[in-house]
């Protein structure tokens, strides 16, 4: 395998065609195997059929299908949100974020693991946790501006960790806590509603999630979730007036799916394979997971190389200038099976044997 992209004909599901070979495929973020999934697929095709492809507009000119907004409060619901707002790309939710909390009425502290999508030009990490706490507790008693917390839910440099539990103990009072909870939608909380409920508990003085509705839902759009005010505030800014919204058939078929029980029976289905897995595997002291999430991280390109020996693609590549010494990951679906996985778990056993 070359370190280049391979270009395939589709979206792979559970295997691909790479170099005349049929390859398992345990990379990208189809948590629950929905890019592929017929009766998901053909959800998408007839709202596309009903609805068109695309909608190309403003949502803030004279007329807007009506789908947004039944969508935006059924997720609202779901999540156990006051509000929502659906944009084109969970990337575009980050920066319409960054955008309005730039001013000199705020003063924005970076999570280590913070994405780039929540961070405008400039802007740095901080170093650490400590560092972080500093940053707050500067902010705070300047007085002047109000402090902001951008950061992810999951921490992918270290762990995976949930990000909630690391502010656990933090003083989080008159802050206004940024959050993206692109890989916990579908996957985290209850009925994989993501991390809102738990980072509810932190007691910050504004709560607002965001992210892509792209990995685990399998849908182009994203989202944003908080205060109906906020949300009202968010919803006059420039950049959103002026970019078209997300297709609006994904979204219905999110709806329908919610509705009908399809997220919550492939969560549970992506629960199982996670569960059945980790008793395989047992403990490797080259990966590390977390609790009922589907990726498993490893460090170098060992073991990506070990494993493209056997046939198995998984994720370890260059992600940005700034991120070169990022974890290699492992991802596990819904629609993975019990044979696939066993033989994943096969090889993963056979690793240290060849170092």
């Amino acid at each position: 395998m070359q370190n280049k992209p391979q270009h395939v004909a589709g979206i792979p599901g559970t295997e691909i065609r790479l170099e005349g070979a049929t390859w398992g495929y345990f990379a990208g973020t189809s948590y629950l195997g929905l890019q592929t999934l017929p009766a998901f697929t053909d959800l998408v095709a007839d709202a596309t059929r009903r609805l068109g492809t695309h909608w190309g507009a403003s949502r803030e000119g004279p007329v807007a299908p009506a789908i947004y907004e039944e969508a935006e409060k059924q997720i609202a619901r779901w999540t156990g949100s006051e509000a929502a707002c659906s944009v084109s790309s969970g990337f575009l939710a980050g920066r319409l974020l960054a955008d309005a909390f730039a001013g000199t009425a705020f003063q924005c502290v970076y999570h280590p693991a913070c994405h780039a999508a929540l961070m405008p030009a400039g802007a740095e990490r901080a170093r650490d946790l400590k560092h972080m706490v500093r940053q707050l507790d500067e902010a705070r008693n300047n007085g002047e501006a109000q402090p902001v917390l951008f950061t992810d839910t999951i921490d992918f440099s270290r762990g995976p960790e949930l990000v909630f539990r690391q502010l656990e103990g933090i003083d989080l009072s008159g802050v206004i806590l940024v959050a993206d909870d692109s890989h916990g939608f579908g996957v985290l909380g209850p009925d994989g509603a993501g991390a809102c409920s738990d980072l509810a508990s932190l007691d910050a003085a504004e709560l607002i999630v965001c992210g892509s509705l792209g990995k685990a839902l399998g849908i182009t759009a994203g989202i944003i979730l908080g205060r109906s005010e906020r949300i009202r505030q968010l919803r006059r800014l420039p950049a959103f007036a002026g970019a078209s919204p997300a297709p609006p058939a994904g979204l219905a078929a999110l709806c329908t799916s919610l509705e009908s029980g399809l997220i919550r029976a492939q969560r549970s289905k992506l629960l199982l394979n996670i569960r059945d897995f980790q008793g395989q595997l047992g403990h490797l002291p080259f990966l590390s997971g977390l609790d009922d999430f589907p990726v498993y991280l490893f460090a170098g390109s060992g073991l990506a190389s070990f494993l493209a020996s056997q046939q198995i693609l998984v994720s370890h590549f260059r992600y940005s200038a700034e991120s070169s010494g990022a974890p290699g990951r492992i991802v596990l679906t819904a629609a993975h099976t019990p044979v696939q996985l066993e033989r994943l778990a096969k090889h993963l056993s056979q690793f240290p044997d060849t170092q």
